[in-house]
């Protein structure tokens, strides 16, 4: 079985919240809730109730895939919606910086719907990173009917909105490749569970699953700014546990681009 590593780019910095979105009253509602039903700590509560200055963790992530020598993709955004809500144009520093590291990139896509909204988030995404083939992953998982149809028609390589234990596969001409593991739905109340025990054992349990069920491929997707020791310790050890894990049970490694490669070469 494959593994293929994937980000969401949600947040940059704080300041693209300010006045714009519900971003820091929910995250203060959520976590004062948290810390009153003794789901979290009081230092803790303390730490994310510092709400100001870079969010992402793309830089730090792209070190720690150095140090393990491992490829992903990271999704940005290109238009704004559900606390989605930073310029796209303020992602091209860390759009290049994960180019030159070696990894690919693609768009965090808001527009399900409309073909004109789509085709602005794709050309977007074309002009500031000077990429011609690239995939989709909708923020919240978000799809039509139709949307794999319209994702083609604009020139999308893949999408990766679905969540299920399943093989790729192509929806209206369009490879999808469902997410096998994905830290907001992992557990329940993902950012205030700190049970490091209940994380591993059901990360462990997709991957018998998937085991089981002969899955070629299975994707994992972690948000980025998670990547954090001071804020989500937790979900932080979990991923480098996770990771760790994988090299040393003998997976391989794998991205959507080299997968898609690897089977339309078997058909020539």
């Amino acid at each position: 079985m494959k593994i293929i590593l994937s980000h969401d780019v949600d947040d940059l910095y704080w300041s693209e919240h300010y006045l714009k979105d519900m971003a820091l009253p929910f995250t203060l509602y959520r976590n004062t809730l948290g810390f009153i039903r003794k789901q979290i700590s009081y230092s803790l509560y303390n730490k994310r109730l510092k709400m100001f200055g870079r969010i992402n963790r793309i830089p730090e992530i792209i070190d720690f895939y150095k140090s393990r020598e491992l490829k992903t993709c990271f999704f940005f955004g290109m238009d704004n919606a559900l606390r989605l809500s930073y310029n796209y144009k303020k992602a091209k520093p860390f759009i290049d910086l994960a180019i030159n590291s070696g990894h690919d990139v693609g768009v965090h896509g808001i527009e399900v719907r409309n073909k004109n909204g789509i085709l602005k988030e794709y050309n977007r995404f074309k002009e500031i990173s000077g990429i011609n083939d690239f995939g989709i992953r909708t923020h919240y998982l978000r799809l039509s009917g139709y949307s794999h149809e319209l994702f083609t028609e604009v020139g999308y390589l893949f999408d990766s909105s679905m969540q299920g234990c399943s093989n790729p596969c192509k929806i209206d001409g369009l490879w999808e490749f469902p997410i096998a593991i994905m830290d907001a739905s992992l557990v329940e109340n993902s950012q205030l569970n700190q049970n490091f025990d209940q994380w591993k054992t059901n990360t462990l349990n997709k991957l018998q699953h998937a085991e089981n069920e002969n899955v070629d491929v299975f994707v994992i997707n972690f948000h980025d700014q998670y990547f954090n020791n001071v804020q989500f310790p937790i979900m932080y050890k979990w991923f480098i546990w996770l990771i760790d894990y994988l090299i040393d049970e003998g997976y391989c490694f794998t991205t959507y681009k080299d997968y898609i490669k690897s089977i339309e070469e078997k058909k020539l």
